[in-house]
C-alpha cells in the first residue's frame, strides 16, 4: 500500500520538528549516534517487510 501524499507531508514536518529539538538539546556525537541508530532500526523493518513479502510470494506459488 502506498502511502497517501499527506502521510509524507506530516512524517516531512514531524522529521523537521525533531532534528530542530535533537539539534537544541542534543550535542553533535549523540545525534550522530542516535540518527544512526534509527537508519539502523528502520532498515532492519525495511528488511523485516521484505522477508514477510517473500514468504508470501513462497507461500502463494508452492505447489
Amino acid at each position: 500500500m502506498q502511502p497517501q501524499f499527506s502521510d509524507i507531508i506530516n512524517r516531512s514536518l514531524l522529521t523537521g520538528a525533531l532534528r530542530r529539538a535533537e539539534s537544541v538539546l542534543l550535542s553533535g556525537g549523540q545525534r550522530t549516534a542516535r540518527r544512526n541508530a534509527w537508519d539502523a532500526v528502520c532498515e532492519n523493518r525495511r528488511h523485516a517487510l521484505d522477508r514477510q513479502e517473500s514468504e508470501r510470494i513462497l507461500v502463494r506459488t508452492a505447489p
